[in-house]
């Protein structure tokens, strides 16, 4: 083996081992860091109009689920995997309301999405229902829940990335040292099976961002031309624009604990 081979070699084992190192406690859960994450985030798994869906089925949805854990002070989705468990995206709130139902344009959603992002939103009669909801799930004693995380590709350039997984949401680990890279990440959510019967196996695509570009920012958009701009938001969008470009939802992690 040249030297240059074992050279890469090393390199991509380091590179495995860091996002190893990132995800040790990892545990079925990512706490997003504020509300207005959450609910983008809802908006974009829950509505397939929506020109962020991560599934384009077409149709409508004139409910939009926002569970809320009143024990842990928490709203939560929770998505179900084919052959991994389960996995929760939350964050920590005090509940937003007390009623059971929000209309789409309720003052209290307008305090979390601007004008903008609520016209690319909804496309009909949509509400928010608010139901009160403690996942058992987690407290489960009859096994291990924990999902082990494994790297299906690691790409170097987010334009490669963006061309061949096409995510619609990227998740951010931002680093702690500014001379160390974020982690930008995807689910890769095809079924995996495991090589253990006790573990389950969850795989991701990641790109290791060196010049912090996605810091402080929502939204991703690509036009044709592979171009890439960061937005902090969305202003207005014609429609020209969204047949000649793709948005991608940007969510930091705020941590991958389980909420207490």
């Amino acid at each position: 083996m040249s030297l240059k081979v074992i050279k890469m070699s090393n390199e991509l084992t380091q590179k495995i081992n860091k996002i190893k190192n990132i995800f040790e406690n990892f545990s079925n859960y990512i706490e997003l860091k504020d509300f207005r994450s959450f609910l983008l985030f809802t908006l974009t798994s829950q509505v397939p109009t929506n020109i962020l869906a991560q599934i384009g089925l077409g149709g409508n949805k004139e409910v939009i689920n926002l569970p809320y854990n009143p024990i842990f002070n928490i709203y939560y989705q929770k998505i179900n995997l084919i052959s991994a468990g389960s996995l929760i995206i939350y964050v920590k709130q005090e509940a937003i309301t007390d009623k059971f139902t929000l209309e789409k344009d309720d003052p209290i959603i307008k305090n979390f999405l601007n004008p903008n992002e609520m016209s690319l939103a909804f496309r009909g009669k949509e509400k928010f229902l608010l139901p009160k909801i403690s996942d058992c799930s987690a407290f489960d004693i009859d096994g291990n829940l924990n999902l082990t995380i494994k790297v299906d590709d690691i790409f170097h350039s987010l334009e490669s990335f963006l061309a061949v997984a096409e995510p619609n949401v990227l998740f951010v680990v931002d680093s702690t040292n500014e001379s160390e890279p974020d982690l930008v990440f995807a689910f890769n959510m095809m079924p995996q099976m495991p090589s253990r019967f006790d573990q389950k196996v969850l795989k991701i695509d990641v790109f290791f961002d060196q010049d912090h570009e996605a810091r402080d920012k929502t939204y991703l958009r690509r036009v044709e031309d592979y171009t890439i701009n960061y937005l902090k938001d969305i202003k207005e969008v014609g429609h020209a624009e969204l047949y000649t470009s793709a948005f991608s939802l940007i969510l930091h992690v705020k941590s991958f604990s389980k909420p207490e």
